[in-house]
């Protein structure tokens, strides 16, 4: 075989690993995520693990998603916060605006990445940007 085939066989191995994670598996994973992403990131472009498993909980029903985010937004971690606020942004914009008093002020700073530039950002700048649309075309 040669080295193209192999690192194309690679990939779609990795990716068909990644397309049948579940949906508990994937939001055990998000609570614990160590950066907040969407769109690629890396030299190669790639679709950050978080990014991956945001849209897992975002694929089940609606009931079932919004209850994920919520408890995911009680996380400990600022990064899984900030994927729980794009997902309740997403599904109930009513709910996260009555979240607005605990991201206000809280301090919180999370991990970014876009493209290959790793940052700080505060939970407030996150929130204010998904709630000016920033993240829209990732988030639908």
């Amino acid at each position: 075989m040669n080295v193209k085939a192999t690192i194309v066989a690679l990939l779609l191995m990795s990716t068909s690993v990644k397309a049948q994670k579940s949906f508990p598996d994937a939001l055990q994973e998000i609570a614990t995520v160590k950066v907040f992403a969407f769109g690629g990131i890396g030299f190669a472009g790639r679709t950050s693990d978080g990014e991956t498993d945001f849209r897992i909980i975002l694929a089940q029903p609606r009931d079932t998603a919004l209850d994920a985010f919520e408890k995911l937004y009680r996380a400990d971690n600022p990064q899984a916060k900030a994927y729980a606020l794009a997902g309740i942004y997403r599904i109930d914009k009513d709910a996260f605006k009555s979240l607005r008093t605990s991201w206000h002020g809280s301090g919180l700073t999370v991990r970014t990445e876009e493209g290959c530039i790793v940052s700080e950002e505060s939970l407030q700048k996150i929130a204010d940007q998904l709630n000016a649309g920033k993240y829209d075309a990732w988030t639908k």
